[in-house]
């Protein structure tokens, strides 16, 4: 079937006046809205523990290299991480009043190809607190102050898009008007299904759009749909029911 061959339509329940109409969350766009409130509070978290890890790190470094006591320490193992980066790694033991401490430390490449298990390692450790030591020869790594600001914001940017989503489906729902459509084509974009349609606005104008739908109810290319549009801007459309939320007066 093609748009001009649709005779008389009637769009569905709830839908046929204008007006804001009254619209609640589905469940799943409560789960976005929980996610996205949880990801704000994740956020919080985690950005206060990477601040307050970097600045103790970085006044540990400071000690081991202006007040540490040094000593020599023998390699324990050499291995490299289980992550991509493959990160050389280094275990070390050595001696403080009778008691053995053990350290462990990312290693340079240049260094790390050079040590055998078994050989000496200067060592840096502090007095009151031994626990706190690395190897003398570079720099002890530290948390960059900035990742403190950076991945809470990563955070915050999922939690604006998930609310993005709830709140554009929510409006055009309450504001949109439907008009009848034809689906054109549908296709596998990643883990969804897309639909491709064609729609007429009330000035008899055709527009094109597409839409994400579940793959259990893909409506058939040819067949008729109801299409959800901003009548300020058509562009923003999108295929009815919605996913995240729906008529408060229709089961």
């Amino acid at each position: 079937m093609k748009l001009e061959e649709i005779g008389s339509w009637q769009a569905p329940d709830g839908l046929g006046y204008s007006g804001m109409r009254p619209v609640r969350l589905k469940a799943a766009g409560y789960f976005l809205v929980s996610m996205a409130a949880i990801f704000l509070v994740a956020s919080l978290v985690l950005g206060t523990y990477l601040w307050n890890k970097s600045q103790r790190e970085q006044a540990d470094r400071q000690k081991l290299e202006s007040e540490g006591a040094r000593v020599e320490a023998t390699i324990e193992r050499l291995w490299r991480s289980g992550d991509k980066e493959k990160t050389p790694l280094m275990s070390y033991l050595f001696e403080v009043d009778g008691r053995v401490v053990r350290g462990s430390t990312p290693v340079p490449r240049e260094r790390w190809r050079r040590f055998r298990p078994g050989d000496p390692v200067a060592v840096r450790y502090l007095a009151s607190n031994p626990a706190i030591n690395h190897p003398a020869d570079w720099r002890m790594g530290v948390t960059p102050a900035f990742v403190a600001f950076l991945v809470p914001a990563m955070f915050i940017g999922f939690a604006v898009l998930m609310g993005v989503m709830v709140s554009r489906q929510s409006r055009l729902l309450s504001e949109g008007r439907p008009a009848p459509g034809i689906v054109v084509k549908t296709r596998k974009a990643d883990k969804q299904m897309v639909v491709s349609y064609e729609f007429r606005l009330l000035s008899g104008a055709v527009r094109k759009g597409h839409s994400s739908a579940n793959k259990r109810s893909v409506p058939a290319v040819g067949s008729v749909i109801c299409v959800i549009y901003d009548p300020d801007n058509p562009r923003r459309n999108a295929v009815y029911p919605f996913s995240l939320v729906e008529l408060e007066n229709v089961r």
